[in-house]
């Protein structure tokens, strides 16, 4: 399982690196690099790639109780070989011949591979992370309906139209709000049993974030349809939120003191990321009930990119690379591992900071902060310093012990 993380780590890398040209297009001209279709393999190559890969490898290694079996090593082997198909061909066609394909497959793969999880997942309590982990399934197969309607929408001359980003921001909610969210109460949670602690999601806690998941879907329709019973659903699912999030942090402090003394140190700090920016997700989400909050946190493109990386690095990479320091993955002994994490956790932390504090700059009618771009060039190029790092020293650490 270790192997498999770490080609999943690779991912990374490679969005990393795409992530840090498309940055650049704003200081200098790089005539190899189109915007729109490099962005599309940056996306997929982190989504479909690191994350998708990782969680599920973190999910199946369940505390070193797993391993890659027969049926699951070829479903691995597809995933990634369309991984790189992707990487390749959205830079070179957008969405073209090889891109769909290699998309389409993946899916299906995917859908093979989650329901060895989903099987595997039976065997742990269902009040836990067994019942979570299905909930994260249940959420990735309901997002997929998104992808399913954009074929149909083109079909009937509704490309471009409100209905078609619907169907966009459908797959993403319930990626980012469903399978990623549920995912990662679901790894913090198969830990905790794995290390003895009473750790019991009541049904009440468990259908209030089910129930939140599915409503918040409106605030990705509020923008085109500011109509008073979406902001209704809106406030709502963010109370519900709200409330769930409540009930969840006060059973996490029963076991705070136990979890913290088993939890090595630069875990319990990369945990300590991930819960921030779960926390700051609710929180988000709850400012955009007000609505002129909302349309100035859906039109500002600052706003919308950080929210996105706030759970795709703050919340779920901080949890992925967690994991694997708490099973051993990585010798933190090392010095490159240290600087390699110091470097991923400040190109985090750093990039988080500047994408909200230029966004409340124009929102605020304050203009572009002095240097913003290239302070984001910087940042956005310690995350793929970081990932090489710990990559290079765990290729120097095997050709040293064997």
């Amino acid at each position: 399982m270790r192997n498999w993380f770490l080609i999943a780590l690779a991912d990374l890398f490679a969005a990393a690196v795409i992530g840090l040209l498309l940055r650049m297009l704003f200081l200098v001209e790089l005539p190899f690099v189109r915007f729109r279709p490099w962005l599309h393999g940056h996306s997929h190559t982190a989504l479909l790639g690191w994350l998708f890969i990782g969680v599920v490898v973190a999910l199946l290694h369940d505390g070193g109780q797993g391993k890659v079996g027969p049926r699951v090593r070829p479903l691995l082997i597809g995933l990634q070989t369309m991984v790189v198909l992707m990487l390749l061909s959205f830079p070179l066609q957008g969405y073209g011949a090889v891109s769909i394909t290699a998309s389409s497959i993946h899916l299906l793969l995917a859908f093979a591979l989650l329901i060895i999880l989903w099987r595997t997942s039976e065997q742990w309590p269902a009040r836990g992370s067994g019942g979570l982990t299905r909930w994260a399934i249940a959420m990735f197969v309901l997002s997929t309906c998104g992808v399913f309607a954009i074929g149909p929408i083109i079909a009937t001359g509704n490309q471009g139209k409100e209905i078609y980003y619907w169907a966009v921001q459908f797959f993403l909610h319930f990626q980012f709000n469903g399978w990623f969210w549920f995912a990662a109460m679901a790894l913090g949670a198969r830990w905790a049993e794995r290390q003895g602690l009473d750790l019991v999601i009541d049904k009440l806690t468990m259908a209030l974030w089910v129930l939140s998941a599915v409503l918040t879907y409106a605030l990705a329709i509020a923008w085109s349809e500011p109509h008073p019973a979406v902001f209704a659903t809106v406030s709502a699912a963010v109370a519900l939120q709200v409330w769930a999030a409540w009930r969840t942090f006060a059973m996490l402090r029963r076991s705070h003191k136990l979890a913290s003394e088993r939890m090595p140190a630069l875990a319990k700090v990369l945990i300590g990321i991930a819960l921030v920016s779960m926390a700051m997700k609710v929180l988000v989400q709850a400012s955009v009930a007000i609505p002129s909050v909302a349309v100035m946190a859906l039109t500002i493109r600052h706003f919308v990119m950080g929210f996105i990386h706030l759970n795709t690095l703050g919340t779920m990479t901080s949890l992925l690379v967690a994991y694997a320091i708490a099973n051993g993955w990585f010798d933190v002994r090392l010095t490159a591992v240290r600087v390699g994490l110091g470097a991923l956790i400040g190109g985090i932390i750093l990039s988080e900071l500047l994408l909200f504090t230029q966004g409340t700059f124009f929102w605020a009618g304050l203009g572009l902060i002095p240097g913003h771009y290239l302070h984001m060039v910087i940042a956005s190029g310690l995350m793929p310093i970081g990932v090489l790092l710990m990559l290079v020293s765990d290729i120097w650490q095997r050709r040293h012990t064997t």
